[in-house]
């Protein structure tokens, strides 16, 4: 492996941005992740997550270049839910 070669295990939040920035500041950047990709996954209806975008997760989408193209999914929450 050279210098700007680096692995990351796992593909989830934070794993995949550390792999834009890293992108970003000319790393080839190799990712693993154990499990399959779920855009492909035949999955039946049942689990299903939520997640919410934090002030400090926005700054970090925004870093990157990322937050307008993710703005376009997103649905707004005012206030806090549980």
């Amino acid at each position: 492996m050279q210098k700007n070669e680096t692995v990351i295990i796992g593909a989830g939040l934070v794993g995949s941005l550390l792999s834009v920035y890293l992108c970003k500041r000319g790393y080839k950047v190799k990712i693993y992740e154990r499990r399959s990709d779920m855009r492909k996954a035949d999955l039946v209806a049942g689990r299903s997550i939520n997640l919410a975008l934090s002030d400090r997760g926005i700054k970090a989408l925004e870093e990157v270049g990322l937050m307008e193209e993710i703005r376009k999914i997103c649905i707004p929450m005012h206030g806090r839910f549980m």
